[in-house]
């Protein structure tokens, strides 16, 4: 998306977030919502298109077309951010560098602590360590005086732990549903790939008469001033032109490989929780259940799914979505 005056510092800061490793990507935006008030075109969608787009640093993708494979230019506009710059928070994106350092300190025995909400007072749960008579440290979430709530966190981490191995998809469920999105996804995009076409069409027309014009002021068959108009005309509609190609050319690019890419991560997700680190198990938390979990001694359960995971299970028996209050137990 194109950025007016005010929405340009606020994603010139969001991509400023993203490289100081601070914050997830769904905690940057939702404080980039709130610090536009309601204003500007930051719903998550075009928000994470953004943060994907190289418009921003002077970048313009230019698609296949016939036989020529697609290829990057440099852009007349003014960047927004360095191509470094860029290139460190795709590499938070992509996961070649951690993305988040909790927000909520968490020792390793306390991984759920700042998710879990309390079941009886509403209250989210904290997290503590009590030394028993031998010496020994147990681990227990629990909520705050008055409510005596209280649950051992090795019960509650474990339960989390069988619940995501038992939400894990079936071998090549995961590429099926990749494929299928993509032929989907092309089929709904096909009218894209015609105004791609028109416009480079357009843009072709234009550099010719540019170049007419530049050949007939050189020969002196036309006066400078003259000149001067065809060029600021056509190199402003270009730019313009540009602008929308390159929209058009990355929507549909970044789109694709976002989905194929968290839905690989989704395939072995249970494995990831259990062998990463604590900020890779409160990232996996964070990332599926954006509102909170609630543990009743037995499993927990969401009101809100990822809706990235809750897609590729709703049609799955392992997925209970509870209409009344809309809650998922998985």
């Amino acid at each position: 998306m194109a950025l007016h005056d005010f929405e340009a510092p606020l994603l010139k800061w969001a991509f400023s977030q993203i490289i100081s490793n601070n914050f997830n990507t769904e905690q940057i935006w939702k404080m980039v919502k709130e610090k536009a008030n309601g204003k500007g075109r930051f719903s998550k969608t075009n928000f994470w298109i953004a943060i994907r787009n190289p418009l921003y640093c002077g970048k313009i993708y230019i698609p296949p077309y016939k036989e020529e494979k697609g290829y990057f230019v440099l852009g007349k506009h003014q960047p927004l951010i360095s191509e470094k710059q860029f290139a460190d928070v795709q590499d938070v994106l992509d996961g070649r560098k951690k993305e988040i350092k909790p927000k909520i300190l968490s020792i390793d025995n306390l991984p759920l602590r700042g998710f879990l909400k309390c079941p009886n007072c509403e209250r989210m749960l904290t997290g503590s360590a009590s030394r028993g008579k031998m010496g020994n440290y147990y681990y227990y979430y629990h909520c705050s005086s008055p409510c005596k709530t209280r649950f051992k966190a090795e019960l509650a981490n474990d339960a989390f732990l069988k619940q995501l191995q038992y939400l894990s998809p079936k071998e090549g469920m995961v590429e099926v549903f990749i494929e299928a999105f993509i032929k989907d996804f092309n089929n709904k995009t096909k009218a894209h790939n015609t105004e791609r076409t028109n416009i480079i069409s357009e843009i072709d027309t234009l550099n010719k008469r540019y170049q007419n014009a530049l050949l007939k002021n050189a020969d002196g068959e036309m006066a400078d001033d003259d000149f001067q108009e065809v060029k600021r005309l056509t190199k402003g509609n270009i730019e313009v032109l540009e602008r929308r190609l390159n929209d058009l050319a990355v929507v549909g690019t970044e789109i694709k490989d976002l989905v194929a890419s968290t839905l690989k991560k989704v395939a072995n997700i249970a494995r990831r929780y259990e062998n990463g680190d604590i900020e890779e198990k409160r990232l996996i938390v964070s990332s599926m259940f954006p509102d909170f979990l609630e543990f009743d001694g037995t499993r927990h359960r969401t009101p809100r799914l990822n809706s990235a995971i809750a897609l590729i299970y709703q049609n799955s028996s392992r997925l209970q979505d509870k209409k009344m209050g809309q809650v998922y137990h998985f």
